[in-house]
């Protein structure tokens, strides 16, 4: 059998997205489809517009079999870390193939990338630039740039599928990797004249405008914002300014991602009506956006660096699936070696727990019971 593999966000699923599974499904001929899925924030540190179990259901109604969780210790990570926890919960699922999207779309030169990403050379002069000042991306680029000139690696999805294919190399898993073309838009595109197929970003820019989306996203999409109102960090304001200006900065240096005295700057931010302009005060170079914005998440959501003790899936949880999702587990569950959760509990894993109270500050600007929603059987 090929089991296939996705990683995804869907922060909205749109018509890219939509391309994007009729794709694999058409290459692969695959008999299920799995998709690893961010819950409450996406890896670079912001909300999701609308819940996961909403995401879940738009997966299950445009083509995914299974969908399972990516935990939210895992999501709101660097690159790395977010790509080598997705692969290694594929890897338990018994996937075979794995399918990303890539602006290069050459599997070869990615994998080509991946081996000078762990030369020698190259972490030679990542040192050095890290020693210097620079962000990790930045570091990494100006990296690549001396050792292997390119016009390819620091476009987004091209840097997540390198990173896929790392993981699955240091997981030795036997997973096949490959890649589709990114088509009509990039990743950070506004809105581009004359497609139907628009980027999350400009998309999201539109829902914040209270201007219609239904030609670039699927018709349940696009209904669902007929009467549900989207997240935006905004909402969290209050919650941040309470915490920042209530905690000391050794407190506040517990949170994960709190480094390389952050706590200090926070605390001479005295004024901020928005996250960007929290984020404003903050940024260097550094701190770029992703890694404040990533920061953020986990001071509002409690999360501390020693809570986060591991990156290799301990169990899984499915959020949602169809007949044969279920089929699939039910033919490799005696198999796996960690559990599978289709309905959860307090005290269950520690990971778990901490999505619990992630569900509970996401609740905040959701204005809906979702920590109670948690509890409830998997969307069939």
């Amino acid at each position: 059998m090929k089991i296939v593999g996705i990683v995804v966000e869907y922060n909205p699923l749109h018509n890219g997205h939509l391309h994007h599974i009729n794709e694999v499904k058409r290459q692969s001929k695959c008999d299920v489809l799995i998709a690893v899925m961010s819950g409450y924030f996406t890896q670079r540190g912001e909300p999701a517009i609308v819940d996961k179990f909403t995401r879940t259901k738009w997966a299950l109604s445009n083509g995914i079999d299974l969908v399972v969780e990516l935990p939210f210790v895992w999501s709101v990570q660097n690159a790395n870390r977010f790509a080598f926890s997705s692969i290694a919960i594929l890897d338990k699922l018994g996937v075979t193939d794995v399918y990303f999207g890539s602006e290069s779309n050459d599997i070869e030169q990615l994998k080509q990338y991946g081996d000078v990403l762990q030369s020698d050379s190259y972490n030679q002069k990542l040192h050095t630039y890290l020693q210097e000042g620079y962000s990790y991306p930045t570091a990494s680029d100006m990296a690549m740039s001396a050792v292997h000139p390119n016009s390819d690696y620091d476009k987004p999805n091209n840097i997540l599928g390198i990173q896929y294919i790392i993981a699955g190399n240091e997981l030795h898993s036997s997973i096949t990797f490959h890649t589709i073309q990114r088509i009509k838009t990039g990743y950070f595109d506004h809105i581009t004249e004359h497609t139907d197929i628009q980027s999350a970003t400009a998309i999201r820019q539109l829902l914040r405008d209270q201007q219609d989306i239904s030609m670039y996203v699927p018709q349940d999409v696009a209904r669902t914002f007929d009467n549900h109102s989207i997240v935006t960090y905004d909402d969290f304001v209050p919650t941040l300014k309470s915490i920042v200006h209530r905690e000391s900065a050794e407190s506040l240096q517990q949170y994960a991602h709190v480094v390389e005295g952050l706590e200090n700057r926070m605390k001479t931010i005295h004024t901020f009506d928005s996250i960007d302009s929290f984020i404003q005060q903050l940024i260097s170079k550094r701190y770029p956006i992703s890694k404040l914005q990533r920061m953020i998440a986990h001071i509002l959501c409690n999360v501390t660096d020693s809570e986060i003790t591991s990156f290799r899936p301990q169990y899984i949880r499915v959020l949602g699936m169809n007949t044969n999702g279920q089929g699939h587990l039910n033919a490799i569950k005696k198999d796996i070696d960690v559990p599978i959760y289709t309905k959860i509990k307090e005290g269950l894993h520690p990971y778990i727990d901490i999505e619990l109270r992630v569900a509970k500050v996401y609740s905040i600007a959701s204005k809906t019971a979702l920590y109670t929603q948690e509890f409830k059987p998997v969307i069939i």
